[in-house]
């Protein structure tokens, strides 16, 4: 197939930088999609033939507040929320969360830890749910068998683009 599209990255000083090619418009905008969320920023389609252009620009940083329960999984995550663009607010345990939610003002997504036991986990999300109705909740889970009925999306741990492409949904 033919690469009718370039997908470039405007840099700082307002040049383009060629990423790729894609043969479709629908390729090159799924190719954006996961290319922002690992570098934010502006990105333009370009249509070889016409010069069209297409101008996408990374969503705003959405919050993510995650509860985990061993803080070395809190950290790795944190740094990948930070990587796909996203402000982080981590917290260790379920109490701890409690208290620094009474504080905190803005969140557009839970994610909760898979390491406790179920649970402890179940009552972090069913808090969760009562008290933030409208901010939905993913729960990080060991195996596709042993979902959080309550939580809004249950992502299997180390399946990681169904994670990023569930966390985008999330916020959106």
């Amino acid at each position: 197939m033919s690469q009718q599209f370039d997908i470039c990255k405007m840099e700082s000083d307002g040049s383009l930088r060629l990423i790729e090619g894609a043969g479709d418009v629908e390729r090159a905008r799924a190719r954006v999609k996961k290319l922002a969320a690992f570098s934010p920023g502006e990105y333009i389609i370009a249509n070889r033939q016409t010069g069209e252009r297409i101008s996408i620009k990374s969503p705003v940083k959405q919050i993510v507040f995650q509860i985990g329960y061993d803080e070395k999984d809190l950290n790795a995550r944190a740094e990948l929320f930070r990587r796909c663009g996203h402000q982080v607010m981590s917290v260790a345990e379920n109490e701890a969360a409690k208290r620094a939610l009474t504080s905190i003002q803005n969140v557009d997504v839970f994610v909760v830890g898979h390491t406790a036991p179920e649970e402890t986990r179940k009552e972090m999300v069913d808090w969760l749910k009562a008290n933030f109705p409208k901010i939905k909740v993913v729960a990080l889970i060991p195996s596709a068998s042993r979902p959080l009925a309550s939580a809004d999306f249950n992502i299997v741990l180390n399946d990681w683009d169904e994670w990023l492409s569930l966390l985008a949904a999330a916020t959106s």
